[in-house]
C-alpha cells in the first residue's frame, strides 16, 4: 500500500507496509545533514511545545528502519526529520479531533457533501458537542439505512464494526434489533418535522397512484406537494399503504381521507392528480363531495380532480400502437432473434461495420406496455435497418426483415412517438416548474395528430384516428389549467393562450374560450389578493409608529422595500396591470412610425 504526496515538483513514495498511518510532508523529509562549509551541523533543541503530544518510534521506510513521530492521541505517524522541524507537527495538532476534544473543544460542525438523487440540501451538518455520542451515532446509522435501502443486518457486518471501532474505540456494537427500533425512532421524529411544517402551508396538491405487486398485494402512494415559506417547491411522500382489494372508488376515497386527516391536513387540500380510471373518478368524486359538506374545498372545486397529463398522452400512444402492431411485431420479433445468440449479433455487427454503419448503438427490445421503449426500439432497428436485410440474404431461419414499406411505415410511427416522448419528459420534470410550458408542447402533440388524421397516407390516418379522439375527449378538461400556468408566465402572458387557441379551434370559438380562461384566472387571482390584502391590513393594525422607519432598515433589498409597500385600496391588480401592458404594446405594434405626428 502507497501514498503519493507531491511538492515542489517531485513525487515522494511512502510504503505504509508496517501498517502504520504515514505522511510525508515537506518539513519532515531527510535534508543535508551538513553545513555549508562541510562540518555538522547542531541539533535543534526540542524546545516546541509540540513535542509532548509526540512520542519517537521506529518503523519501515523504503525497506530500512527509521526513526518516526507519532502522535499520542489518534497514533498517526510521521517520518522524523533530523533538521527537527515542527511545522507539519503543529498543524497535525490543529487538525487532530482527538487531540482537540482533549482541550474542550465543545462543538465542530463538519459538513458532508450529499450525492443523492432527490431535493435535498447540497450539505448535510452532523454536529459534535464534547466528544463522542453513541446515541447520535446510532441516529446518524439508522438514518443511512433508511436512505440507502441497507438490511438491518448491516450493522452486524465485521468490517463495519471494524471501521467504526477504528475511527473511535469508543464506538459499541450494535444489533440489528436495536438498529430496527432506531430506525423507527427516525421515521417518528421525521414525521413530527413534516407535520411541523405542513402546518404553516395554506394549500397542498395530492398525487396517488395505485399498483398491485407480484404477491398480488396492492399497494396506494399519497405524495404531498407544496410551496413553502420560502417559495420552494417541495413534495414528501405521506402514505404508502396496503390496499385490501377490491380497489373500489370507495375504497381509494377513503384510504386517501384517512391519510389526510391522520397529518391534520383535511382542510388544505386544492386539487388531488389521479390516474384515468373509472375507480380514480369515483374517488374524486367521493372526496369532493366529502370536502364541499365540511366547507373546506379550495376554489369551490374547480380544478380538484386533476387528471395525470403523462397518462392522458400514454392512453392516446398506446390506442394508436394497437392499430399498427403487425408492423411492430415484425421488428420485435427480429430484434428478439439476433439478441438470443452472441454469435448472432456477432455476425450481425461485422455486417453493420462492412456497410459502413457504426455498431455503437445496440439493439433495443421493447415492453408492450411501455410506448416509450417501443419508440427506443424502433429508433435502434431504423439505424440498422440496411443491416437487417443483409442478414437475411445470410441466414435462412430469420424470417422478420422488413419491406420497404414496412421500414417506411416504422419510420414514420418513430417520428410521430418523438414529439410523445419530448412532451412526456416535460411532464415528468420534477427538479423545476415545467407547468407553464405544457400549453405549447400539448398544441405541438395535437398539430402531429392533426397532421396525420387529414393526411393523405391511409397508414397515417388509420393510426391517428383512435388518438385523435382520445385527445379530443380529454382536452376541454386539462387545457384550462394549462393556459392559466402559461398565462402567468411573464414572458409568454395572453399571447401564448390566444396564439395557441387561434390554432386549436375555429375562429368563431377561439375568442369565447380565451375569454373563459382569463376569467377563471381572475377569479382565482381575486381569492388570493382578497387573502393578501386581509394580511396587510392585520399586520398595519399591529404596527407602532415605528414601523415608517422600517424601509430604510432594508437598505439596498429592493424585494424587502416592495414587501412594505402598503397595498392602496382601489388600486389595479398586478393581473390587471400586465394585462394592460399587453394591450399597450399591441397598440404600439399597429401604430406606424410618425404615427403620432399625424
Amino acid at each position: 500500500m502507497s501514498s503519493h504526496k507531491e511538492s515542489n515538483g517531485i513525487e515522494s513514495h511512502v510504503d505504509l507496509s508496517d501498517g502504520q498511518s504515514v505522511e510525508l510532508v515537506d518539513e519532515l523529509r531527510d535534508e543535508d545533514t551538513t553545513s555549508k562549509d562541510g562540518g555538522a551541523k547542531g541539533k535543534r533543541k526540542n524546545s516546541s511545545g509540540v513535542h509532548p503530544h509526540f512520542k519517537d518510534i521506529e518503523g519501515m521506510y523504503k525497506g530500512k528502519m527509521v526513526k518516526k513521530k507519532q502522535c499520542i492521541h489518534c497514533k498517526h505517524s510521521y517520518v522524523a526529520n533530523s533538521s527537527g522541524t515542527t511545522s507539519s507537527l503543529k498543524r497535525h495538532l490543529d487538525d487532530c479531533a482527538y487531540f482537540q476534544r482533549s482541550k474542550g473543544n465543545t462543538k465542530n460542525v463538519i459538513n458532508f457533501e450529499y450525492s443523492g438523487s432527490d431535493n435535498k440540501n447540497d450539505f448535510i451538518n452532523v454536529e459534535s458537542s464534547g466528544g463522542y455520542n453513541h446515541m447520535k451515532c446510532r441516529e446518524i446509522i439508522a438514518k443511512m439505512i433508511i436512505a440507502h435501502e441497507l438490511p438491518f443486518s448491516f450493522v452486524e457486518y465485521h468490517w463495519f464494526n471494524q471501521l467504526l471501532k477504528y475511527n473511535n474505540p469508543l464506538y459499541q456494537k450494535i444489533s440489528r434489533s436495536t438498529i430496527t427500533r432506531e430506525c423507527i425512532k427516525v421515521v417518528d421524529a421525521e414525521k413530527e418535522r413534516i407535520k411541523k411544517i405542513l402546518k404553516k402551508v395554506d394549500m397542498i396538491s395530492l398525487t396517488s397512484d395505485c399498483w398491485t405487486s407480484n404477491q398480488t398485494i396492492g399497494y396506494m402512494c399519497l405524495t404531498a406537494h407544496f410551496v413553502d415559506s420560502d417559495w420552494k417547491m417541495q413534495k414528501c411522500i405521506i402514505g404508502f399503504n396496503e390496499l385490501a382489494p377490491p380497489h373500489s372508488g370507495e375504497v381509494i376515497s377513503d384510504a386517501i381521507l384517512e391519510c389526510v386527516i391522520k397529518w391534520g391536513i383535511q382542510d388544505k387540500i386544492g386539487t388531488i392528480t389521479l390516474d384515468n380510471a373509472s375507480n380514480n373518478d369515483r374517488a374524486a368524486t367521493i372526496l369532493k363531495n366529502n370536502f364541499t359538506g365540511k366547507g373546506k374545498l379550495h376554489f369551490d372545486g374547480l380544478f380538484f380532480h386533476i387528471r395525470c397529463c403523462a397518462h392522458i398522452l400514454n392512453l392516446v400512444v398506446q390506442d394508436g400502437l394497437g392499430t399498427i402492431e403487425p408492423c411492430l411485431s415484425k421488428i420485435r420479433e427480429g430484434v428478439k432473434y439476433l439478441r438470443k445468440s452472441p454469435g448472432r449479433l456477432l455476425k450481425f455487427g461485422e455486417l453493420a461495420i462492412t456497410l459502413g454503419i457504426h455498431t455503437r448503438r445496440s439493439l433495443c427490445i421493447d415492453v408492450k406496455t411501455r410506448w416509450n421503449s417501443t419508440y427506443h426500439m424502433l429508433e435502434s432497428a431504423i439505424h440498422y435497418k440496411n443491416v437487417f436485410q443483409a442478414y437475411s440474404y445470410r441466414d435462412s431461419n430469420f424470417e422478420w426483415s422488413p419491406t420497404f414499406d414496412e421500414w417506411t411505415r416504422a419510420e414514420k410511427v418513430h417520428k410521430l412517438l418523438e414529439v410523445f416522448l419530448k412532451a412526456t419528459n416535460l411532464f415528468s420534470g420534477t427538479s423545476y416548474p415545467t407547468s407553464n410550458l405544457f400549453l405549447i408542447e400539448i398544441f405541438k402533440v395535437k398539430k402531429e395528430i392533426s397532421n396525420a388524421f387529414i393526411s393523405d397516407d391511409a397508414f397515417l390516418k388509420n393510426m391517428s384516428v383512435p388518438m385523435h379522439d382520445k385527445f379530443e375527449k380529454y382536452w376541454g378538461e386539462i387545457g384550462v389549467l394549462m393556459s392559466i400556468a402559461s398565462i402567468l408566465d411573464p414572458r409568454f402572458k395572453l399571447v401564448s393562450v390566444e396564439w395557441t387557441f387561434e390554432r386549436l379551434y375555429p375562429i368563431s370559438e377561439r375568442d369565447s374560450r380565451v375569454e373563459d380562461v382569463y376569467s377563471k384566472l381572475k377569479s382565482l387571482f381575486q381569492k388570493y389578493f382578497n387573502a393578501f390584502k386581509a394580511s396587510k391590513a392585520a399586520t398595519s393594525c399591529s404596527t407602532t409608529s415605528t414601523s415608517f422607519s422600517e424601509p430604510a432598515l432594508h437598505g439596498d433589498d429592493f424585494f424587502a422595500y416592495l414587501k412594505s409597500r402598503p397595498v392602496e385600496i382601489g388600486q389595479k391588480t398586478e393581473l390587471e396591470q400586465s394585462a394592460k401592458e399587453e394591450e399597450n404594446l399591441e397598440i404600439d405594434l399597429l401604430i406606424p412610425d410618425g404615427g403620432a405626428n399625424n
